[in-house]
């Protein structure tokens, strides 16, 4: 069964490839690896030295994935 990303209370709108990182259990060049493969959502730039991932466009990404794998008949290891 996929994560589910639950809104916890102060859980920020955006997120950092840190905070990505370790939501997945995965290493933040992994997060940029699968940006760079479109396999991931792409970030927005908020500054020019400040980037970060919608929540719910990383949700919409996992609910993706699930269902293709549900289709499939493979399971999601994200």
């Amino acid at each position: 069964m996929p994560k589910r990303l639950e809104f916890e209370a102060g859980r920020s709108t955006y997120a950092t490839d840190t905070a990505l990182a370790q939501h997945f259990g995965v290493n933040r060049a992994t997060i940029w690896g699968w940006v760079r493969k479109g396999d991931f959502p792409a970030p927005i730039r908020l500054s020019p030295q400040t980037t970060r991932w919608r929540w719910s466009d990383v949700q919409q990404w996992v609910e993706a994935r699930a269902e293709r794998g549900k289709r499939s008949g493979e399971k999601s290891n994200v």
